[in-house]
Formats: C-alpha cells, structure tokens, sequence
C-alpha cells in the first residue's frame, strides 16, 4: 500500500523537525509539506492533496483551529490530527478541534530529549496511521460494492463467539434502566455530543462515561459538552453522588469507579495502574458496577476507538447485571475496534448507527422496547 502522505504543520521548526521525523520513522507515511502557519496549509492544499495533517492547536496569521475548520469544509476526505500542549487553553481548544472534525490529538512531549519525543510521537502515530489507512481500503472496497446495510441486531453472525452461556440478561425484568455506561475513545468526543445533545431535558436516568482523554482535557470536554445538553454534564470527582439526570465523564489521568453508601453509588477515583494501556479505562468502571450494582437493569453503550477497552466489563456486565449492550456500527465509527471487539466476542445486543444512538436510548428507557422499531 502506498505511504500517507503528510503535511507537518507547528510554528516551533524544532517540533517541525521532531514531528517530521516521527512521520517518516513510521515507514507508513511520508512528509510533503511543513508549514509554520495555517495560512501556509490552506495555500498548499490548493494546488496539492495529501491524506492527513498534523496541525498544532497555536500559530500565528491562521491558528489550528481556524485551518482545521477551511479544511474539513474543502477537503472533507483529508485526516486531521491537532498536536497539542497540556495546557488549559490547549486543551479547550483541542476539544473544539474535535468537535470540528478532528479525528484525534497528540500531545508534545515533555521530554526535552528530542530523539525521544520523536519515539514517543511516532508510536503514537503508527497507531492511528493504521486506523487511517484501513479506513481509505475500507472507503476503496466500499465504492466498488454495493452497500451492504449491516444486520438487523435480532439476527447472529457467523463470525459471533456465542456467550449465552455468560449472559443472563432477562427481557422480561428490563422494564426499566437504574444506569447507563458508555466507552470512547478515538472519535468519542464527537460522538459523545451527538448522544448527549440528543437528550430531552427530562431524561432522568444517570450516565457513567468513560472516554480515552488525558487530564485537563477531561475537564474541558466535561465543560464543553455542558453548555451543549439539556441536562447536566460533570466531570466526576472522588465521593460524587450518582443522580438523575447527570452526566459524569472519567477524569483524565485517573480509573473512576463506584461504590454502594445503601441505596446510592458513590464515584471513586483511582489513580492505580494503567488497564489496557489507558487511565481511565471503561473495563474498570464496567466491571465496579457489576460487583456493586449486580442483578440491576444496565444499558452498556460502546462507541468507536482503537482496542478492545470495555470488552472485559461488558462480558462482567453480563454475568452479574441485567445487562443490554449496543454497539457503533462500523460505518459510523472513527475507528472500529472497540465496538468491534464487544460485537465479536458475541456481547452486543444491537448495533446502531451514531445518529440513531440517543433515539434509541431514550426508547429503551421509557420502555418503547428493546429491538428496534
């Protein structure tokens, strides 16, 4: 397959260089273009295409944000991958970025060795320009075929792992949801605001959410989506109660679990060593839930990123909780790997295109049914 091709964009030419290298340090990709500006992308991607740019957050003349907007109006099939710092403003701005179309973000190093960080970028971007360029083979084999609408979620597939013997979700008894838990990671955000703004401000059941962000970004994306909803969104906090009608993201840099204080959960926040190389980790929330809020009615939802975060406490969703699990449909997913591994593993009840996710959501809790109507 032929390498991505690239443009590096940051107004350091430090981090033009380190960025560069990492780049071409992947063997999968290739720099065209480094810029110092936005104004200096745009120009250049009206007389040349690329696959992907890497654009820092802060420039002079035209900032990332403003490049990533003129981007993804004109050129909508080009990736867009921000470099950030860990600053506050940074990561305001990087969630914005998201929002905007952004597929993920990297941060810069702290690492004054600058060899180093160019390791630390690279491993970073062999990842994603996987997920890149399984997406463009999909797009090719996809414009050659028909589109083929994925199954209805009644129907099994042959590649399923059955686990009925695991599962002992019982229709009859999910009458009603005591608690909703969903995982994200890379395209999350995004996904994120079109369940959550697609919420009616009387929905009174609690969400619990774990997306793969560091810390301060949490926050900013907690905040950001606030202002969006017609209910209440937090980013969640050691000894916080559990309510109606709230939103509790994961902090950065930290495992959110939960604890039973008689008829409340209580969140707790643990700073314990990395699950599937990320803190926090929707594995260990899942599987807290399922040990201190077994034989209730759970609604598990999986949204696109990289891995299989959520398999795991999904599978202990099953065998402790009356647990129904909906999965991203590949079509509309950023990456589809954690959706991915759930529906494989045999644990995903329904499969849903992003768009449709808050819809449903909200006729399985007012008890419109569980298959699709």
């Amino acid at each position: 397959m032929k390498k991505l091709k690239v443009i590096v964009a940051d107004d350091s030419s430090l981090y033009r260089d380190v960025l560069s290298k990492a780049v071409n340090g992947t063997g999968m990709a290739e720099v065209k273009f480094v810029a110092s500006n936005g104004r200096m992308v745009v120009d250049f991607l009206k007389k040349e295409s690329v696959d992907l740019v890497l654009l820092d957050v802060f420039m002079p003349e035209m900032d990332g944000i403003e490049a990533l907007k003129i981007i993804k109006k004109n050129y909508p099939n080009i990736d867009v991958i921000m470099i950030s710092s860990d600053s506050m403003r940074s990561a305001e701005l990087t969630v914005e970025a998201l929002d905007n179309g952004a597929i993920d973000f990297i941060l810069k190093p702290a690492d004054s060795d600058h060899e180093k960080s160019a390791e630390i970028i690279k491993a970073q971007l062999q990842i994603l320009f996987m997920q890149v360029r399984l997406k463009n083979f999909k797009n090719i084999i996809d414009n050659n075929q028909k589109e083929i609408k994925r199954r209805n979620n009644s129907k099994k597939d042959e590649q399923k792992i059955e686990t009925d013997a695991l599962n002992k979700f019982d229709l009859k008894k999910f009458t009603s949801i005591d608690l909703i838990l969903i995982a994200s990671s890379t395209g999350g955000p995004s996904a994120l605001e079109k369940i959550f703004t697609g919420l009616d401000s009387d929905f009174n059941i609690p969400i619990l959410v774990v997306q793969h962000m560091p810390p301060k970004f949490t926050r900013s994306l907690s905040e950001s989506l606030n202002k969006k909803c017609k209910i209440s969104v937090k980013e969640g906090c050691n000894n916080d109660l559990v309510q109606k009608g709230q939103i509790i993201i994961a902090p950065g840099g930290y495992h959110m679990l939960v604890e039973r204080e008689g008829p409340n959960l209580i969140i707790k926040t643990e700073a314990t060593p990395y699950v599937n190389g990320v803190r926090p980790a929707a594995d260990v929330l899942f599987s807290s839930v399922a040990n201190k809020y077994e034989d209730k009615n759970i609604l598990a939802v999986i949204l696109t990123g990289m891995g299989s975060d959520g398999k795991n406490g999904v599978m202990m969703l099953k065998q402790k909780c009356n647990c129904y699990c909906i999965t991203q449909s590949e079509n509309t997913c950023v990456v589809y790997g954690m959706p991915k591994s759930v529906y494989q593993s045999g644990l995903s009840d329904e499969v849903v295109d992003i768009d449709d996710i808050s819809k449903r959501i909200q006729e399985i809790a007012t008890g419109k049914g569980i298959l699709p109507s």
